[in-house]
């Protein structure tokens, strides 16, 4: 959803930040749409493709990531 929100403010088109992160356009709509396997597990992308689509949408990495849980120490 994060990214859909960040795209749509940069009124950038799917198949425009695909390109310009140099990666598919049904990869990218998979990260968007937050696709999950046949085996269940999140279609996650790789850390630099996340600085990259981050780059083309002029955000902060933490903008478009969920947060993350706090570590306790036992």
């Amino acid at each position: 959803m994060n990214l859909r929100r960040m795209r749509d403010a940069a009124a950038l088109t799917q198949e425009a930040v695909a390109e310009r992160a140099g990666i598919s356009l049904y990869a990218y709509q998979q990260y968007e749409r937050g696709a999950v396997t046949k085996g269940g597990t999140a279609t996650n992308p790789r850390l630099a493709t996340v600085l990259v689509i981050c780059e083309v949408l002029s955000v902060r990495v933490e903008d478009v990531l969920p947060v993350a849980p706090r570590l306790v120490s036992l």
